[in-house]
């Protein structure tokens, strides 16, 4: 009895013993996945360059944009106004010109400017509106403006302030040539008022109480509220 124990616990010895020794000296293997990585679906698998995306960068074609050029700031000039379109001059008549000649006071060859007198006589007597633009009334400030549109081709600003700040100034009546702004303060410390200087110290005028009519710098009541005259840059 006690001899088949003592042989029974060797057998299970030995056995033991000898799994042990095949565990130990069994080799590892893993297993390596060939699908590559993503992050935010661009396939970063360096070995394998079709799984990158179509819209991913390549450096090869990538051109760097260029910097943007500094512009060197222009030199201070005098306020030039903008051009616009001037229509073609007709002839100006002999009615027209003996008209105005008698009005203002010169000889009828001094009447040249056809644009000009027949603008003037388009709109002569067209009657004052404060703010209006058309044959239905217009204001001083919307004559003059439309006036240097048709004539010369330049867009004034609106408002008789407005104009007197993007004139250069003639210091004397005697100096004004045809076609500069006159302008009045009246009952005002502020430009109110303005009109386009014709010649022999005339002017045309939208009035508040003749509508567009050609009045003289020697009457006392422009005399008395005019404020100077300015020269609108024609280029």
């Amino acid at each position: 009895m006690n001899r088949s124990r003592i042989l029974f616990t060797f057998a299970c010895i030995t056995l033991s013993l000898f799994l042990s020794s095949c565990h130990t000296t069994q080799k590892t293997t893993t297993t390596r996945s060939s699908k590559p990585r993503f992050i935010n679906d661009i396939a970063i698998a360096p070995h394998n360059k079709n799984h990158v995306k179509d819209n991913a960068i390549d450096p090869k074609k990538y051109t760097k944009p260029a910097a943007a050029t500094k512009q060197k700031p222009h030199a201070a000039q005098e306020p030039v106004a903008v051009k616009t379109e001037v229509k073609p001059e007709k002839p100006i008549s002999n009615t027209i010109r003996q008209k105005y000649a008698d009005i203002i006071g010169v000889k009828p060859k001094d009447i040249n400017n056809s644009a000009l007198y027949q603008f003037i006589d388009k709109w002569y007597g067209t009657n004052y509106r404060m703010g209006g633009q058309d044959n239905n009334g217009i204001d001083c400030s919307g004559f003059a403006q439309k006036l240097y549109g048709e004539v010369y081709g330049i867009d004034l600003s609106r408002t008789s302030r407005e104009q007197f700040d993007d004139c250069m100034r003639v210091k004397r009546p005697s100096d004004a040539r045809e076609g500069d702004l006159v302008f009045f303060h009246i009952h005002s410390k502020h430009i109110t008022h303005v009109g386009v200087y014709l010649g022999n110290d005339f002017f045309v005028h939208s009035s508040t109480t003749g509508g567009v009519m050609i009045s003289s710098l020697n009457e006392d009541y422009w005399h008395k509220y005019f404020a100077g005259c300015g020269r609108v840059p024609r280029g």
